[in-house]
């Protein structure tokens, strides 16, 4: 996960006030939930040839998310948009949470 994007689920989960390594285990948490809602949709708009294709691109990736975020970023129409949906309902789903 780049450094943008760690600074952007600080300010919108509200973890400023953590202790560093409690900050970066939620932030780990937080990614984790949220790269699998985003998978989950992006999954939901493939065709089946995309969906070969993400297959080895996952076993090629390992836990290389990187990779496997390009490819979706290439393959799916709004991805971003996707991911700013995705993030906005993680955000209701846990406050409270974090507060």
């Amino acid at each position: 996960m780049n450094e943008e994007f760690k600074i952007k689920i600080v300010k919108d989960f509200g973890l400023e006030n953590m202790d560093s390594r409690q900050r970066e285990e939620m932030i780990e948490k937080i990614g984790n939930m949220l790269f699998e809602s985003v998978v989950e949709r992006a999954v939901d708009v493939m065709d089946e040839d995309a969906m070969n294709e993400f297959d080895r691109t996952i076993d090629d990736a390992g836990n290389d998310y990187q990779k496997i975020i390009s490819f979706l970023k290439s393959k799916v129409p709004d991805f971003d948009k996707i991911v700013s949906e995705e993030l906005s309902r993680l955000k209701r789903a846990t406050s409270g949470i974090f507060a």
